[in-house]
C-alpha cells in the first residue's frame, strides 16, 4: 500500500497579500464608517437645528417652518428627537396639525370635507351610475391592488393626497387621476371615455329671478319695439349678464341699466288700470254704525260713511301683544260693515277694535312713530333696530296723521281723555302719552262730580298731542281774529288778558259802534263787556239758551259775571240753572264741542253793521271813496256772515296723482304710500320682517301682510320678478340678494366662463362660441304649441325651489367632449371638479395694535 505523500504548506509573500482587493475594499469600508459616523457626530455636535435631518425641501408655501415638529407630533426639538421617527406616529394628530393655520369645517377629515348626509345622497346616485356602466382594466386592477374602501371609511388624512418634502417648486393641491379614481365607485380612464353622462347640469335651483327669456325675445321685446321705438332694447346676452370679477357667478347688471325701461312705470304705479297706486297703511275701517247705536256700543265718534278695510299693517300692530292678537283674531270672522247678526260678544269685540284703532291713531301723533313700532312682536322677540323701524314708517310725516284725524276724528282728544276705556286687563299699552291719558284720568262713569282742577290737568293732557280748541288771542267785536294752541293754563290766561286789553281799546277808539252797543245795553246788554268768548259765556248764562263749549268757557263764567255790567238785570234762578258751579261742571263730550263759538250772535251783528254805517259816513265826509273803504266793507260783510275771508287754492290734481314719484297721501278714509321706486325700503322692510313668520296658508297678521305685499297685483310689484321660496318650517323667503360665490359653496362642479369667452387669436373665431355665443351651450326651452304658460313659470307657481323646469336645456357632455379630449384640451379630474367643497380659508392673525 502506497503512502501519501504529503505536502508542505507555502507561505505567501507580504507582497502578495497586499494585492488582494478583498483587503482593500475591507479596509475603505472600514475607513469610510468611521468618517461617517465623525461627520454625523460633528454635523450633531455642530447644527443648530435638525433642518439637515428632513428627508427633502420643502414647498415654497411651507418654506418658513423651521422645527420639524410644528407639523409631525412625534418630533421632539431635540437633536436626537429623529429617534422618534423611526416609529409609526398618528397620521390624524399631524393632520390636526395642519388645521392649526388651514381654516376647515369639522368635516374636515371626510372625503371632500362633506357632511355624511351629503357624501350618501352622491354614493347613493354615483353607485346607480356605475352598475349601468362596464369599468376599464386599469382601473379593476388598481382597485384590486389598492383597495381604500376602508381607508376612506376610517376618514382621510391630508398626508393622504398632499405629499410634502417633494421640493420648492411642487405643487401641493395637485391631485393624479389616479388618486380621484382609487376611491370612487365610478372608474373611468379618462373624461372622453367613461366619464357618466351629465344630469340637468348646470342647473340646481331656479333662477331668483323670474325671468322668461323666451318671452321676452318673442313677444315682448317686439311689442316694446313698435310702441316705444326710443326705448333701449336689449341686443346681446352681455347688455345684462356680466361674470364679474369671481367669474364663477354669471350676475344679472344692475335694474337701472335693464329693466327700468319697461318696469319702473310698473313699480311706482303709472301703469295700474285699476286698483290704489299706493299701499293703504292706516285706515278707519267702515262699520255698521247703526247697529252698534242700536246696541248701546260705547264707539264714541266714528264716520258713517267710511268702507275701508282694516288694513293688514295696522292689525300687526294692533297684535303687538297677546290681548291685541286674540282681538284681531275674534274680529277677522265679523263682516265689520254689516253687524245686524253679531252676537254680543261680537259687538264687545268690534268695540274694543274702535277704541284700540284711536288709541293707535292717538300715539302716532302725541308720541312718536318708532315708539309705537320699536317693540312690535311678529314672533322673533329680538326687538327692532333704529334702521328697520325708520323704514317700516317710510318716515312718515306726523302732520299727515294730524290732518287725517282732524277729518276723520275731530274730538279724539277729548275721547282719550273722557271717553270709554278698557277694562285693566284689556289695555294695549302704547308707549306714549296716550297711557298717561288713558290710564290716569277717570271716567264718567267713575267720577259724577267733574273737579275744575282735574279739568284743567285734562286740557294740559289733552294739549301734549295739539289736538284740543285753540285759544283766542287777539279780537273785534267778538270775532277772533287770531288763534293760539293752547300749552297751559298760565299761557291762556296770559292770552284772555290780551285779548280783554284789545277789546277794551277798540270799545274806547269806536263811538258809533259804543253808542248802538248802549242803546242795546238799555235793551238788557252791557255795553261795557266785549262780546268774545267770555261774553259768549255770560250771555249764555244769562239766557240760559246754551251750555259752554269747552273747560275754558265753562270755567270763565265766573270771570264773565264779574265784568257785567250793574245796570243789566239777572235772573238768579236761570242763572243757577244754566251756569253750574265749580262741583257741577259737566265732563266734555263730543257731541258739545262746536264751533259757535265763531258765529256771531244777532247783538254781535248790530254792533257790527252799525261799525259799518260809522265807516262809511266817515269816509263819505272825508270825500275820499276808495279801495280801502271797498276792503272794510268787504271785511265787516263777512263779519256779518259769520266767517272770515280764507284764501285757498284748489287744485285738480287728486292725492294720488300728487304723489306720483312716490311718498305718503291721504285719500277718503286711508293712508297711502306709493312706492318710491325699485329697491323700495317701505315694503323690503316689511317683507323681510313678516316673511319668516308667515308660512303659506296661515293665518296670522304677519302673513297678511305678506300675502298683501306679494300678490300678483300688489303694489311695487316685488314679486313679479323676484321669485319667493318656502323655507321648511321657517316662513318664505323674498329673493331680493342675488347670487353669489357663497351660493356655489358645496358644489363639486366648478365652471368658469371667462376662459371659454376668450379670444383664440387676432382676426381668428372668437373662443369656441363662434357666432353663436351664449346659444353654444345654452338651448332657449319655449312653451308645448297651445300652452299660454310655460313649464318654467308654473314652476314659480309653489315654493320649492329644485321643483322646477328652466328655462334653458340642460348643457351635454357631448358639447363639452368636443374640446375636452385627448387631443385638444385639458380633462384632468380638477379641472372641472375641487376637492374641498366648501374651501379652505386662512384666518387673519389676531394681533394686538402696540401700545405707544
Amino acid at each position: 500500500m502506497r503512502r501519501p505523500v504529503r505536502t508542505k504548506s507555502v507561505r505567501r509573500p507580504k507582497a502578495e497579500k497586499q494585492a488582494n482587493p478583498n483587503f482593500r475594499r475591507d479596509r475603505l469600508a472600514a475607513a469610510l464608517a468611521l468618517a461617517t459616523v465623525v461627520c454625523l457626530g460633528a454635523a450633531f455636535v455642530l447644527s443648530r437645528d435638525t433642518q439637515f435631518l428632513m428627508p427633502g425641501p420643502l414647498a415654497s408655501v411651507h418654506g418658513a417652518i423651521e422645527n420639524c415638529s410644528a407639523c409631525h407630533t412625534k418630533s421632539g426639538t431635540g437633536k436626537l428627537s429623529w429617534i422618534h421617527g423611526l416609529f409609526a406616529g398618528d397620521p390624524r394628530a399631524d393632520s390636526k396639525a395642519c388645521l392649526t393655520c388651514h381654516k376647515m369645517p369639522k368635516t374636515a377629515f371626510n372625503a371632500h370635507s362633506a357632511s355624511a348626509d351629503v357624501l350618501k345622497e352622491s354614493t347613493d346616485r354615483l353607485t346607480k351610475i356605475a352598475a349601468a356602466m362596464p369599468q376599464p382594466l386599469s382601473a379593476r386592477l388598481q382597485n384590486g391592488a389598492f383597495a381604500t374602501h376602508d381607508v376612506v371609511a376610517r376618514g382621510l388624512n391630508c398626508a393622504t393626497c398632499h405629499q410634502e418634502h417633494q421640493g420648492v417648486h411642487f405643487d401641493l393641491a395637485k391631485i393624479a387621476n389616479e388618486q380621484c379614481r382609487s376611491c370612487h365607485v365610478v372608474k373611468f380612464d379618462s373624461f372622453d371615455s367613461h366619464h357618466p353622462k351629465f344630469e340637468n347640469y348646470p342647473f340646481k335651483r331656479r333662477t331668483r329671478i323670474v325671468y322668461d327669456h323666451a318671452g321676452h325675445f318673442d313677444k315682448h321685446f317686439p311689442e316694446v319695439a313698435d310702441k316705444y321705438p326710443a326705448r333701449r332694447i336689449p341686443d346681446t346676452c352681455s347688455t345684462c349678464h356680466d361674470s364679474r370679477d369671481d367669474e364663477r357667478v354669471m350676475a344679472v347688471a344692475p335694474f337701472d341699466k335693464t329693466c327700468t325701461t319697461c318696469h319702473l312705470d310698473q313699480i311706482v304705479g303709472k301703469e295700474r288700470a285699476s286698483g290704489p297706486k299706493g299701499i293703504a297703511f292706516l285706515t278707519l275701517p267702515g262699520l255698521d254704525v247703526k247697529t252698534l247705536k242700536e246696541k248701546n256700543a260705547a264707539i264714541g265718534e266714528w264716520p258713517e260713511t267710511s268702507e275701508a278695510e282694516l288694513s293688514p299693517f295696522m292689525k300687526v300692530m294692533i297684535s303687538r301683544d297677546e290681548r291685541g292678537r286674540a282681538l284681531i283674531k275674534a274680529v277677522d270672522r265679523v263682516n265689520l260693515q254689516d253687524l245686524s247678526g253679531a252676537s254680543d260678544d261680537q259687538i264687545k269685540a268690534v268695540t274694543s277694535l274702535v277704541w284700540e284703532i284711536k288709541r293707535l291713531i292717538y300715539a302716532l301723533i302725541s308720541g312718536k312713530a318708532s315708539d309705537v313700532l320699536a317693540d312690535l312682536n311678529i314672533g322673533s322677540g329680538v326687538k327692532l333696530s333704529a334702521n328697520l323701524v325708520t323704514d317700516l314708517t317710510a318716515s312718515i310725516p306726523r302732520d299727515v296723521v294730524i290732518s287725517a284725524q282732524q277729518e276723520w276724528l275731530p274730538n279724539l282728544a277729548a275721547e282719550i281723555a273722557n271717553g270709554p276705556k278698557a277694562s285693566e286687563p284689556e289695555q294695549a299699552g302704547w308707549s306714549t302719552a296716550v297711557e298717561a291719558a288713558a290710564a290716569e284720568e277717570p271716567s264718567d262713569a267713575d267720577a259724577p262730580e267733574a273737579d275744575p282742577d282735574a279739568q284743567d290737568e285734562i286740557e294740559e293732557k289733552a294739549s301734549v298731542a295739539k289736538l284740543d280748541p285753540p285759544v283766542c288771542t287777539a279780537s273785534m267785536f267778538g270775532q277772533c281774529l287770531v288763534y293760539k294752541q293752547q300749552t297751559d293754563k298760565a299761557g291762556a290766561a296770559k292770552a284772555k288778558a290780551g285779548a280783554e286789553e284789545s277789546k277794551n281799546e277798540n270799545a274806547e277808539t269806536e263811538d258809533a259802534a259804543s253808542a248802538d252797543a248802549s242803546a242795546e245795553a238799555e235793551e238788557g246788554e252791557s255795553a261795557d263787556v266785549p262780546d268774545d268768548s267770555e261774553g259768549g259765556a255770560a250771555e249764555k248764562t244769562e239766557t240760559a239758551k246754551a251750555e259752554p263749549d269747552d273747560a275754558e268757557s265753562a270755567g270763565s263764567n265766573s270771570e264773565a259775571e264779574e265784568g257785567e255790567s250793574a245796570d243789566v238785570p239777572k235772573d238768579s234762578d236761570t242763572t243757577a240753572e244754566a251756569t253750574p258751579t265749580a262741583d257741577e261742571q259737566p265732563p266734555v263730550k263730543a257731541a258739545d264741542q262746536t264751533d259757535d263759538l265763531l258765529a256771531p250772535n244777532e247783538q254781535e251783528r248790530r254792533a257790527i253793521e252799525a261799525h259799518r254805517k260809522h265807516a262809511e259816513n266817515a269816509t263819505g265826509r272825508e270825500g275820499a271813496a276808495g279801495d280801502a273803504s271797498a276792503e272794510s266793507v268787504a271785511a265787516a260783510d263777512a263779519l256779518q256772515t259769520g266767517a272770515l275771508p280764507v284764501a285757498s287754492i284748489e287744485s285738480d290734481v287728486d292725492p294720488e296723482s300728487w304723489a306720483e314719484y312716490g311718498g305718503w297721501y291721504r285719500q277718503d278714509y286711508a293712508i297711502f304710500y306709493r312706492p318710491t321706486g325699485h329697491k323700495d325700503k317701505f315694503i323690503y322692510a316689511w317683507l323681510s320682517l313678516t316673511g319668516r313668520k308667515a308660512p303659506k296658508g296661515d293665518g296670522s297678521p304677519a302673513a297678511a301682510v305678506f300675502d298683501f305685499l306679494t300678490h300678483k297685483d300688489a303694489q311695487g310689484s316685488c314679486t313679479k320678478c323676484h321669485s319667493v321660496d318656502d323655507m321648511k318650517g321657517r316662513g318664505r323667503l323674498v329673493n331680493f340678494s342675488p347670487p353669489s360665490v357663497e351660493s356655489k359653496r358645496g358644489r363639486f362642479t366648478n365652471f368658469i366662463h371667462e376662459p371659454h369667452f376668450q379670444a383664440v387669436g387676432i382676426g381668428q373665431r372668437i373662443g369656441i362660441l363662434e357666432n353663436r355665443g351664449c346659444l353654444t351651450c345654452h338651448v332657449l326651452e319655449k312653451a308645448a304649441p297651445g300652452e299660454k304658460t310655460s313649464p318654467y313659470l308654473k314652476s314659480y307657481e309653489q315654493g320649492n325651489p329644485q321643483n322646477f323646469t328652466s328655462n334653458f336645456g340642460a348643457v351635454k357632455k357631448d358639447l363639452c367632449q368636443t374640446c375636452h379630449n385627448v387631443s385638444t384640451a385639458r380633462q384632468d379630474c380638477l379641472l372641472c371638479h375641487k376637492y374641498h367643497v366648501n374651501g379652505v380659508n386662512t384666518p387673519i392673525m389676531k394681533t394686538k395694535i402696540p401700545s405707544q
